[in-house]
């Protein structure tokens, strides 16, 4: 049952292999390393099968074909490890990164049932039993990893297109309340009662004519997308007040997110709410309720593109743990099979 479990294991990794994890738009890529590693992989596990057939029992690692095996997954995990210093060494561009990454994926995957076979489908002491766990860790991040960096993207593109670079969400957030502050001017002057001061007074005259640029969220057919276009907004100086009032309400939101208490955090809560809006305001002021809202569903789409970030790097840290882990049990492992031998 032991070994029965390991074969179905190494038949479904294979499956993985070249059903899942084989890109169709970079297959002419991915060919250059997908068939010679799976020339040598196929080549050492039979090796091993006719050695294991020969002794009629699975060989250890220390017999010719368990020590091909071991050999090659250790010269594959030192290999793996040299995309530390090539990233170093990137300005001299000795090598392009994706055949570079390629490689590192396929040599990566074809290491682990190299492994398995070189320990004779058993785990032994507590040295390779402890170097096996890591090392499947290690592969399973790498693969979540792979996962997540051609899936997540795609969905963001589907999904978010309010996006924009991560690093500059709290600025582009501070710019869409400074957008809907010159709105507001355009269409309904200063606040009534307002503290003024000169920053304001020249934002009053800059926008004093009426046209200005609105950044939102448009959609044409299936296409979606956030746009800049200049409109002339009618004055709504009887609606001004309330509009004031809303985006009082909604700037905690646009600066902060989720993070911030307010009446337009959950989607369906903030449609009610600016549906009620709406309808206490004038026809003229519609437009700009509807802006307000492209702006709030904008920055709803930057918690959503926050929140796939994490995901898309956070196992980037644990990977390279597991990896530093790996390579020095894997010294270790070296050093007292060769002092026992």
């Amino acid at each position: 049952m032991y070994r029965s479990c390991w074969s179905d294991f190494l038949v479904a990794y294979f499956w993985v292999l070249l059903d899942v994890l084989l890109n169709r738009s970079q297959t002419r890529l991915h060919l250059i390393f997908v068939i010679p590693t799976l020339v040598v992989t196929f080549g050492c596990i039979f090796y091993y099968w006719l050695e294991s057939s020969q002794a009629n029992r699975w060989v250890g690692g220390g017999s010719r074909a368990g020590l091909l095996c071991g050999i090659a997954a250790g010269s594959i995990i030192v290999f793996e490890m040299l995309l530390w210093p090539r990233k170093a060494l990137r300005r001299l561009r000795l090598i392009p990164a994706k055949y570079w990454m390629a490689a590192h994926l396929w040599f990566g995957l074809a290491s682990l049932p190299l492994a398995i076979v070189h320990c004779g489908f058993h785990l032994g002491g507590w040295l390779p039993a402890t170097f096996m766990v890591l090392f499947v860790l290690c592969i399973l991040s790498g693969i979540y990893g792979l996962a997540v960096q051609n899936i997540l993207p795609r969905w963001m593109l589907r999904n978010l297109p309010g996006e924009t670079i991560y690093n500059q969400i709290d600025y582009v957030s501070q710019q869409t309340v400074e957008d809907a502050r010159r709105l507001l001017l355009s269409a309904c002057g200063r606040r009534v009662g307002g503290v003024e001061d000169a920053e304001e007074e020249r934002e009053f005259e800059a926008v004093k004519a009426g046209a200005i640029v609105v950044g939102a969220v448009r959609q044409s057919g299936k296409t979606r997308g956030r746009v800049l276009e200049t409109r002339q907004f009618s004055s709504t100086n009887t609606d001004g007040p309330a509009l004031w009032n809303a985006l009082d309400e909604i700037q905690p939101f646009l600066l902060h997110g989720h993070q911030a208490k307010t009446p337009v955090n959950d989607r369906q809560r903030a449609s009610v709410w600016f549906d009620r809006l709406r309808s206490a305001c004038g026809e003229e002021s519609k437009s700009i309720v509807n802006i307000f809202e492209s702006f709030c569903d904008q920055r709803r789409q930057f918690d959503t593109q926050s929140t796939v970030h994490r995901w898309l790097h956070a196992w980037i840290p644990i990977h390279i743990g597991l990896s530093v882990a790996v390579t020095v049990l894997l010294a270790a492992h070296v050093w007292t099979a060769l002092k026992y031998w």
